[in-house]
C-alpha cells in the first residue's frame, strides 16, 4: 500500500531537485528520505527517480505518478484545512448570498476582515431577495444581504432572522443637462420615458408607481432593466429618468442624481440568517457589517 509520506517525498525530490533537499524541505533525515523513495519504487516495480552527482530527477513514469500523487496531496491538504476551519469556526466553507450591488459595494471588506486568517472558504451567490430568502430558509446559505421596502420585516417569519443594517435613500437619475440645484418635483417628469427594473418585486419601482398615482399620473415606460450601468447610460444619453437606490449611483456618466419635493423614503439593506444560534464566523460578518454600515452591535 502507498504511504503518503511516500508521495510527499516524490513531490519533494521534485521540486528540490535533490534528495538532501528533499530532506531540508521535510525536515526528514536523508536516509529516511530514500527509505520512502525505494518504498515506493519496490511497490510499483518502476524507477521513479534518477541520481547523479548533479542532483535528481524523476523519470517519464516518475512523473507520471507524481502527476496523479499531487491531486492526492493537494486534497488531503483540503480535508485537514476544513477539519481545522471546521474545529475553529463552525465551518469550513461560509456561504454567503447578496444582491449584485452588496455583493459589490458593501460586502468585500467586511467579509475579508470576518474571514481573514481562519482559513475558511467563501462561496457568494449573487441573486435577487427572494431567491436568497428561499436558499437561506433551505440553510442552502448561511447568510445574505438583501433589501426590502421599510417596514415590512415581520412578514418573514419565525424561520428567519431578519435585521436591518440602513436605509438607502432612492434618488431621481436625471440627465446632467437639467441639473436643478435643489430636490425636484416627480410631477414635472410626467410626461418623460422612466426606465424600471425587468421584474416586479424592486422597491423603487412600487415606490415610483404609488408616488407617480397620488400625483395624478402614470408613468410611461420605455425601458426594462436591471443593470444599473444601462440605466445610467440611457439617462445620459437624454429622453429617460429613473428613480434608483443611492447605492446604486455611479460615477463617470453624465447624469446627477437629486432628492425629490416628495418624500419617496428609502428601501432597507437587511441582514438575514436562519433562525437560531449561528456559526461564529457568521456573527463575526453579522458584526463586520454593522461596524461598517449599521448600529453598534
Amino acid at each position: 500500500m502507498i504511504d503518503l509520506r511516500q508521495l510527499q517525498v516524490l513531490r519533494a525530490i521534485a521540486v528540490n531537485g535533490s534528495l538532501a533537499g528533499a530532506a531540508r524541505q521535510l525536515r526528514f533525515g536523508q536516509p529516511t528520505i530514500s527509505y520512502h523513495l525505494e518504498a515506493l519504487e519496490s511497490h510499483l516495480g518502476a524507477r521513479l527517480v534518477e541520481r547523479s552527482p548533479a542532483g535528481a530527477v524523476l523519470t517519464d513514469i516518475g512523473a507520471m505518478v507524481l502527476e496523479h500523487a499531487a491531486g492526492v496531496l493537494d486534497r488531503i491538504a483540503v480535508v485537514e484545512s476544513e477539519v481545522q476551519a471546521r474545529l475553529a469556526h463552525g465551518l469550513a466553507t461560509l456561504r454567503v448570498g447578496a444582491f449584485t450591488t452588496a455583493a459589490t459595494k458593501l460586502l468585500p471588506r467586511p467579509l475579508r476582515r470576518a474571514t481573514e486568517g481562519s482559513g475558511v472558504r467563501v462561496e457568494l451567490t449573487e441573486a435577487e431577495p427572494l431567491e436568497l430568502l428561499t436558499r437561506v430558509r433551505s440553510r442552502s446559505l448561511h447568510c445574505a444581504l438583501i433589501y426590502d421596502v421599510a417596514g415590512v420585516t415581520p412578514r418573514y417569519g419565525s424561520d428567519l432572522y431578519v435585521e436591518k443594517l440602513f436605509d438607502d435613500p432612492f434618488r431621481l437619475l436625471l440627465p446632467v443637462e437639467y441639473a436643478p440645484a435643489g430636490p425636484v418635483d416627480l410631477g414635472q417628469f410626467a410626461e418623460e420615458g422612466w426606465i424600471i427594473s425587468a421584474g416586479g418585486y424592486d422597491p423603487s419601482d412600487q415606490t415610483l408607481f404609488a408616488t407617480c398615482q397620488l400625483l395624478g399620473f402614470r408613468p410611461r415606460i420605455v425601458l426594462r432593466t436591471d443593470n444599473y450601468s444601462v440605466i445610467h447610460g440611457f439617462v445620459a444619453a437624454g429622453g429617460t429618468v429613473a428613480l434608483v437606490p443611492e447605492l446604486a449611483l455611479e460615477q463617470g456618466h453624465d447624469v446627477v442624481a437629486r432628492e425629490t419635493a416628495q418624500d419617496i423614503g428609502a428601501r432597507s439593506v437587511l441582514f438575514v440568517t436562519p433562525a437560531g444560534p449561528q456559526p461564529p464566523l457568521v456573527e463575526r460578518l453579522r458584526t463586520q457589517l454593522h461596524s461598517h454600515y449599521g448600529a453598534a452591535t
